[in-house]
């Protein structure tokens, strides 16, 4: 038990380490240099360590790949993949600023208005796309946008990071925990969402009520106004209705898929091949015409896309699966269900709670998968209300410190090459004020819906 439990400690410390780090590895390929991030390294390192250990056989770690109790690795990455191809066409087109521009005109030259405004367009966002695109796709407009202004940058950096990740609980394609864990207990699209809606709402409530008042004296110093326009953000119109009614049109058929017996990953893949497709035409025919197009929005699309995720997330079913053969998740799971006494709402809590702490730790997605492992003893209204509880953590667990999530740990290295620094120990202070009570009242409110029984 005790080896297996140490490599899966190494293998994160070492994706931690190697973002934190060395985020990237520059490597020539012919005269171009390809930038290639490097956390899936630490990841790989679990796999090879268990392997020259003898402690899994080959079958084994293929029995780690194929998923088990509903988590199918491939069928999950798909699934994440096509939704974060078709959100990152949809900001290649321009959306995504022309939203943030739209916040930033009807706040004028008022900071609380601006303030309330962005965070109201980030929550939006990540609600119907994901956390990681939010935080990396806007991180660079907020910063110059807050120069321009003459305005501390901090605050609305802060506002933004913290509402995709509170936000990104209410619907299952919101961060790739939450896929992990629907997956894991059979949620169907409606079926989380109806249990996650109202904790969402009231912890994003507090979540903004708490760092606007962590800021205020920031916030309500007067601004610059900066005459943005929004349309003018917008750089392919058409692509962007073609976008927008991809992304829309795999949102409801997410959430009708279960009663017409399709599998999510399917779903999600028809849309982005189909929205791929179009693209791919629409390119070939302005080529045929002989129009210039500034590059091609298809490759840019692909190319942004997280490929090292796929690796990364392999090497940690295979690694989680280790730790569930020597029995280290089953001792997890035994130690909190007695602590919660048999009740399901404090079980919901101690999940939350724990899973929470344990991102800052291990980061949210290896402590996910370690926690749905953890799992194995419990069912029916006790099963539901782990997954829920861990859910929650997963999600606002990355507010406490910015090695919570790889999303934290991007945002942190974007920031650095800015004129802006937020240090670690800054960082871990405003999470401190403003997450431990937005997760409570998450929980709580979980946990009164438990409870009463009503989802």
């Amino acid at each position: 038990m005790l080896p297996v439990a140490l490599i899966f400690l190494l293998s994160c410390g070492a994706t931690i380490a190697l973002t934190l780090h060395r985020p990237y590895l520059y490597l020539r390929a012919r005269e171009r240099e390809v930038r290639v991030e490097t956390y899936f390294l630490g990841a790989l390192l679990g796999p090879v360590l268990i392997l020259a250990g003898g402690l899994l056989t080959g079958g084994q770690v293929l029995d780690g790949l194929s998923g088990e109790g509903g988590l199918q690795p491939l069928g999950i990455l798909t699934l994440f993949i096509s939704m974060v191809f078709m959100s990152i066409f949809l900001d290649i087109t321009g959306f995504f600023e022309a939203c943030a521009r739209a916040a930033l005109r009807y706040a004028k030259a008022d900071g609380t208005r601006l303030f309330f405004a962005l965070y109201g367009v980030v929550s939006v966002l990540t609600v119907f796309t994901s956390n990681d695109i939010v935080i990396l796709t806007l991180t660079p407009f907020v910063y110059y946008f807050a120069r321009h202004a003459g305005v501390n940058p901090k605050p609305y950096l802060v506002a933004e990071f913290f509402a995709a990740n509170t936000w990104s609980m209410a619907l299952y394609i919101g961060n790739p925990t939450n896929i992990l864990l629907a997956s894991r207990f059979g949620f169907t699209f409606v079926g989380y969402t109806g249990w996650m809606l109202l904790p969402t709402l009231v912890a994003g409530t507090v979540n903004a009520l708490l760092l606007y008042l962590v800021f205020r004296k920031e916030i309500r110093r007067p601004i610059r106004p900066v005459d943005l326009k929004p349309s003018a953000a917008i750089t392919d119109r058409p692509g962007a209705v073609l976008g927008l009614l991809a992304l829309g049109g795999c949102v409801v058929a997410l959430a009708l898929a279960p009663y017409l017996g399709l599998e999510m990953w399917r779903v999600s893949l028809s849309f982005a091949l189909a929205l791929l497709l179009i693209l791919a035409l629409r390119e070939s025919y302005a080529r045929a015409l002989r129009r210039e197009r500034n590059g091609s929005a298809v490759a840019e699309a692909v190319r942004r896309v997280p490929w090292p995720i796929v690796p990364f997330v392999l090497s940690l079913f295979v690694t989680v699966y280790a730790l569930r053969v020597y029995g280290v998740t089953d001792r997890l799971g035994d130690v909190l269900l007695a602590l919660s006494g048999g009740s399901e709402p404090l079980l919901a809590i101690l999940y939350g709670a724990s899973s929470a702490l344990a991102a800052n730790v291990l980061n949210n997605i290896p402590m996910t998968l370690a926690f749905a492992s953890a799992t194995g003893a419990l069912s029916g209204a006790g099963l539901l209300a782990a997954a829920l509880g861990t859910a929650i953590g997963s999600n606002l667990g990355a507010n406490l410190t910015p090695i919570g999530a790889l999303a934290g740990i991007m945002w942190m290295t974007i920031l650095s090459g800015k004129e802006v620094r937020i240090t670690f120990p800054e960082f871990v202070k405003w999470g401190l004020l403003v997450t431990p009570a937005t997760l409570l009242v998450a929980l709580g409110v979980l946990a009164l819906q438990l409870a009463l029984g009503s989802g």
